[in-house]
């Protein structure tokens, strides 16, 4: 069973790199829809994060793993941000809240298509991302958009 919301739905084309299923669902939200889908975004950076790094990392790990990231996406990956946003989702003091949601949208997106790449973009484990993330943002009291 696949992702039951529509930023589950679109997490999941993008991280499997399904060009055409992610911009169809992208055209449906308005800037991603509501602040409880973003939500799921978050929840699946996070699990993405936890997965990729351990409690305690090295700096430079989080430096190396983000050029690696910019030097397969290319120079839209906002290195500097997605750094900052890794730093503090693994509990690090970074400032953060001047990043715009634009920023902060695609350096969590690109961090999950990096997940994705390590993970051989195997769909089930993808899938399985995506609802686990899903959970939490209902666990926490947000109510994103079904698909």
């Amino acid at each position: 069973m696949g992702p039951r919301t529509l930023m589950g739905r679109f997490l999941l084309a993008s991280m499997l790199r399904h060009k055409q299923e992610s911009d169809r669902l992208a055209a449906e939200f308005n800037e991603f829809g509501s602040l409880a889908s973003a939500h799921v975004m978050i929840a699946s950076f996070e699990i993405a994060v936890g997965q990729i790094f351990k409690p305690g990392v090295d700096l430079e790990e989080i430096g190396i793993f983000v050029s690696d990231m910019r030097r397969g996406f290319g120079s839209d990956v906002p290195f500097l941000e997605t750094e900052a946003l890794i730093r503090h989702m693994l509990g690090e003091d970074t400032a953060i809240n001047d990043l715009s949601v634009r920023t902060k949208t695609a350096a969590m997106i690109f961090t999950l298509m990096a997940w994705a790449d390590f993970q051989q973009r195997d769909e089930v484990k993808a899938t399985h991302l995506v609802r686990e993330a899903e959970q939490r943002a209902f666990e926490r009291g947000h109510q994103p958009e079904l698909a």
